[in-house]
This record gives structure tokens, C-alpha cells and sequence, in this order.
């Protein structure tokens, strides 16, 4: 089955993504492959889950730089978080690896934020830096944690072009 993710991660790492867990005493960091594994051969793979209905058993925090915003298969424009830090968190849940299947995550999904409502009614769940360790240690409800960022906290631009090709007719 093809799927149209909903929104499209640039994360930090070199063969998948870099997310942070807490692995019983500290947070730590590895890399992981976007997408769980599916109990359903039609899927193949799970990459995003709505906050309000998944079970979080395992929660992640996936290190990015910026989201895309996805129509028809498309990415139109790329958001980021307005912060001071080079890089911001993504709620998730992981999967540990197994011999036929690498360590996984999910995104998880929220109700669109005030600054990207016109361009999507759902995207990924960004984790305040603060909430961070409540997160990963479920210190508090999951959807208190995911509450909505308020106006202006998102910078929202044309995704970067990564060949020259996307560039042509451009001038």
C-alpha cells in the first residue's frame, strides 16, 4: 500500500534519525528507522499515530530541524521552531530492534497549531523543551504535554531545494 505521509521529518543523523530515550537511568540517543512495524503485510510500516487514540508505552523524542507540510504527495512548505537551540523534539513512541526489523519510531500527530492551521488540520507533535524529560519519563499525561504551541511560534517557508533539478524554472 502507498502511503502520503502526512508530514515529512528532516531529522539529524546519518542512516535514519536520531531520537533521544531514556534507557531507565539517562537519556541517550540512536538512530532510528522511521516507520513501526505493521502486524498487517498491507501496511508494511506505521510512521505517524494520532496522539489521542495511540498507546504510549514507549515515548521517544525525534531531534529535527524542521517538518514538512505535505498536499497531494507534495511538500509545500517546511516549518520550524522558533527557538534558540539548533535543532527541536517531535513526540514518538519507539520500537526496540529485532533480528528482521532495525529500532523504529512513530511521530506522533496533534490538531494543527494556530501558526499552521491554514495549511494542514493535523501535523506532528512538537514537545516544548521544557516538558523533554516529562515526556520520556511520562511524568504527566501525554495530552497535557502535547498542548498547542501559541501564535508565532513557528517560522513556516518554502522547503529547502536539494538538487538542482527542483531549482529549474525557478528564476
Amino acid at each position: 500500500m502507498d502511503q502520503d505521509f502526512d508530514d515529512t521529518l528532516r531529522g539529524l543523523g546519518k542512516g535514519g534519525h536520531r531520537i533521544m530515550i531514556w534507557d531507565g537511568e539517562q537519556e541517550r540517543q540512536i538512530e532510528a528507522h522511521w516507520g513501526l512495524r505493521s502486524r498487517d503485510p498491507e501496511i508494511g510500516q506505521v510512521p505517524l499515530l494520532k496522539s489521542e487514540t495511540a498507546r504510549i508505552e514507549n515515548p521517544c523524542l525525534i531531534l529535527a530541524n524542521e517538518f514538512g507540510i505535505k498536499r497531494d504527495g507534495k511538500t509545500l512548505y517546511a516549518a520550524s521552531l522558533n527557538t534558540d537551540v539548533p535543532f527541536f523534539c517531535i513526540a514518538g513512541v519507539w520500537q526496540r530492534g529485532t533480528r528482521d526489523y532495525p529500532h523504529a519510531f512513530a511521530a506522533l500527530t496533534v490538531s494543527a497549531y494556530p501558526d499552521l492551521a491554514m495549511h494542514k488540520d493535523r501535523h506532528v507533535a512538537v514537545v516544548d523543551p521544557d516538558d523533554w524529560f516529562d515526556w520520556l519519563l511520562q511524568e504527566r499525561p501525554a495530552l497535557d504535554i502535547l498542548r498547542p504551541f501559541p501564535e508565532g511560534s513557528f517560522t513556516i517557508m518554502p522547503p529547502m531545494q536539494h538538487s538542482l533539478e527542483g531549482l529549474l524554472g525557478a528564476a
